[in-house]
């Protein structure tokens, strides 16, 4: 697999961790089992995976001038991820994640963007040189979306390859939609855009004509369980590897950026198995960027399961 260039644009947050037997009712206090501070955010993430994947990896993004941003610049370049353009915010604090982990691997997440939200259109048109030198660009929604918008605009104008992980979950602009070369979202974040609800492979096919009547050019859905879907010139369905799940966060972010790093090294199905076996590793271990698998370790999943 040849390596290529990508520019991560997107969120960094700490996660605060908290492990409990379920996800708690409205109004209900649990004991948990037990806590944890670790580096986090979608865009973070995905930089962190691109780069054990194997590819060049540069991430733009903005952190607080405090222990959470040293700690997360600290985390990503000790991942080989180049930090040029993570920028420090003058006033807001670093972006933070308060999750709840069940036993079941299932997790309920609440972000405090903070300081991600200093990440501005000014800022992506500063960047235009960079985006000259990379292969594909990859976004998620944790930042200002006149800001991704303005991002997508000017991978189309550089002739990159343009990934959207439409995560958070969220009514999602047309206009975005229209300039994305991949839309990805799971499940909840395909309803929020199309109001299907996905529960089944038909529910997801549907989904994705309707990303596709909105103007997206190709479509991925993330189904975790259920695997992968793409449709695009042709629709394809790609089954989820079988793992015993500790972790799902992250699992997403594993998933679009083992899909961005192969995508046009691959045949679309073959980079849907190498995305769904970046994912179930994912989910095999706890916390987001400890999670996040090496490019060994994906290619040997696929081999032992034929």
């Amino acid at each position: 697999m040849d390596r290529p260039k990508i520019l991560v644009i997107g969120s960094a947050n700490i996660d605060l961790v908290a492990r409990v037997s379920r996800s708690p009712k409205p109004g209900e206090t649990l004991i948990g089992t037990s806590f944890k501070t670790l580096p986090g955010g979608k865009g973070s993430n995905q930089a962190v995976a691109a780069a054990r994947l194997g590819a060049h990896t540069r991430f733009a993004g903005c952190v607080g001038e405090d222990s959470f941003g040293a700690m997360l610049r600290r985390t990503l370049g000790e991942a080989g991820v180049d930090t040029a353009y993570l920028r420090t915010h003058p006033s807001e604090a670093t972006g933070t994640a308060m999750i709840f982990v069940a036993e079941d691997g299932q997790n309920s997440i609440v972000v405090i963007p903070s300081a991600n939200l200093g990440i501005t259109p000014h800022d992506i048109q500063a960047l235009a040189p960079v985006f000259r030198d990379v292969d594909v660009v990859l976004l998620q929604l944790e930042i200002r979306l006149d800001a991704v918008e303005a991002a997508l605009e000017l991978a189309r104008k550089a002739g990159v390859l343009s990934v959207l992980d439409a995560g958070p979950a969220q009514q999602t602009p047309e206009s975005i939609i229209k300039k994305a070369d991949i839309v990805s979202p799971n499940e909840t974040e395909a309803e929020a855009m199309t109001g299907i609800a996905v529960q089944s492979t038909d529910d997801a096919i549907a989904a994705a004509k309707a990303l596709r009547e909105i103007g997206a050019r190709e479509v991925v859905l993330k189904l975790g369980a259920n695997g992968s879907l793409y449709l695009g010139e042709e629709c394809l369905h790609a089954p989820a590897f079988q793992v015993d799940p500790v972790d799902t966060t992250a699992a997403g972010d594993a998933f679009t950026a083992a899909l961005a790093c192969v995508w046009r090294s691959r045949p679309r199905r073959e980079a849907l198995r190498f995305a769904n076996a970046a994912g179930a590793l994912a989910a095999t271990v706890a916390g987001a960027q400890p999670s996040m698998p090496t490019r060994d370790a994906v290619l040997k999943l696929e081999g032992d399961r034929g």
